[in-house]
């Protein structure tokens, strides 16, 4: 292994790593968080994309089962990976406080301890597949039409699993040195390719189902082949790029930290699934329309998700540079303006949908059946930007300070209020009520970390 240099020189750090920006400055925060956010939200728009057009592409063939199909194929996919989940956010945080102390070594090393992981989890879903399907069509409630779909998409789509895992190694890397270019990049480049593959191969070549799998998958693998050299061009720039030995890699304490980050995120970001695959399986108890319209809603929440996210993700880079400069006005101005700013664009997206949501429906499905009962649903997706803003912005500053033992903690007790309350409330409110609860456990879920700040103010004292 070639000896590592310990710490970036001061113009590797300013001109290849933070962009040198005064923490102390809270003008330059602002700056920096648009500078971060604002591409990450053009790139996100095209995330939301590919579930519009997976839900229209099933949306407009003669049932609504195709839908559901793609809907509970995806969200497994989803829940699966959430285990893995671990691999971008934990590596965003550990990274962004690595360059926050200018130690360039360090964050060779974390490329190459989570590129490691990644690579076996990724291998370990496909071969764990067949009994991930058939543990889903025991446990979920569907009908014969959506498990059959269910299994085809999950079977075809899993072949990516390795491109998506160690794509989430790379976006990690980026966001924590700030190459933002490079992430627009990937996920510009997935998302093209999956809607354009949907389009081609269900309306060009005939195909339904097995086309919206196939699409995702050859997406991921071609995300991986354009940013993989971005990524050696940016840790070359901090620091010479060679093998590490699996000694180093393997360190025990090191892995022990990592690990013990990616098992809290992993239980958080599971439960958030979770919750959203309890909403569709609640749905899809009522009937098969009910679990159309909910899959629309989420499309719809993913809409106005992923542009939230681009303030949480300035959140992540820029409070874990200041964890690792160990400056605390820093993280006080990184704090207060990406929130406040996050907070804004919550508003604006709210009015956007009161204005444009049924529009959108149309969009999605023409049955008159699953029109009328997302409309029913409208009204709750409207106010849920505003509700949801704070827990976006909290998961960015609590995976910037690399403390997941409390967003772990935060989920819990959230996902404990909302199973009961989902329960009731769907007995007095039918699908109203489900989506309701959600909500609900969107706003606690911000509201239980936003209490914990000050447990990463103790480590900047």
């Amino acid at each position: 292994m070639t000896k590592q240099h310990t710490h970036l020189n001061d113009a590797q750090t300013a001109d290849q790593v933070l962009k040198s920006i005064d923490g102390n400055d809270r003008a330059a925060i602002r700056k920096q968080t648009w500078r971060i956010a604002v591409p990450v939200i053009i790139a996100n728009s095209s995330i939301p994309l590919v579930g519009i057009v997976d839900t229209a592409v099933m949306g407009h063939l003669n049932s609504p089962h195709y839908i559901g199909a793609v809907a509970m194929g995806s969200f497994i996919l989803s829940l699966i990976l959430a285990i893995f989940g671990f691999l971008r956010m934990a590596t965003t945080g550990f990274v962004a406080q690595a360059a926050g102390a200018n130690d360039g070594a360090m964050v060779l090393t974390h490329f190459w301890r989570a590129l490691y992981v990644a690579v076996i989890l990724g291998l370990l879903t496909i071969l764990l597949i067949p009994l991930i399907i058939y543990l889903a069509s025991i446990t979920l409630s569907m009908s014969d039409e959506v498990r059959e779909g269910m299994s085809r998409y999950l079977t075809i789509v899993c072949i990516s699993a390795p491109a998506i895992t160690i794509n989430m190694v790379i976006m990690g890397v980026m966001f924590g040195l700030q190459r933002i270019g490079a992430t627009v990049i990937q996920l510009i480049t997935v998302n093209s390719i999956n809607i354009i593959g949907n389009i081609v191969l269900v309306y060009g070549l005939g195909m339904r189902i097995e086309g919206v799998a196939l699409a995702t998958a050859i997406a991921h693998y071609s995300g991986l082949l354009v940013t993989l050299p971005m990524l050696i061009i940016a840790i070359r720039r901090i620091t010479p790029l060679s093998f590490l030995s699996l000694k180093v890699i393997m360190n025990l304490d090191a892995m022990r930290r990592y690990l013990g980050l990616g098992f809290d995120l992993t239980i958080r970001t599971s439960c958030i699934i979770l919750s959203e695959l309890i909403v569709l399986n609640a749905a899809s108890a009522i009937d098969d329309v009910a679990l159309a319209a909910s899959q629309i809603g989420f499309v719809i929440f993913a809409t106005i998700a992923y542009p939230l996210d681009g303030f949480a993700h300035a959140a992540e880079a820029l409070t874990g540079s200041a964890i690792g400069r160990r400056n605390m006005v820093m993280f006080n101005h990184t704090l207060r303006e990406t929130t406040n700013l996050a907070i804004i664009m919550s508003v604006c997206m709210a009015i956007l949908l009161a204005l444009f949501g049924d529009a959108f429906i149309h969009v999605m499905t023409s049955i008159p059946e699953v029109v009328e009962r997302s409309h029913q649903i409208l009204p709750i997706l409207v106010i849920m930007p505003v509700v949801s803003v704070i827990a976006f912005q909290m998961d960015g500053v609590f995976v910037g300070a690399t403390m997941g033992r409390d967003m772990r903690n935060a989920m819990l007790l959230s996902v404990i209020v909302f199973l009961p309350l989902l329960y009731v409330m769907n007995i007095w409110l039918g699908l109203i009520g489900i989506w309701l609860a959600f909500m609900i456990l969107l706003g606690l879920r911000g509201a239980t970390l936003w209490i914990r700040l000050n447990h990463i103010r103790v480590i900047l004292d």
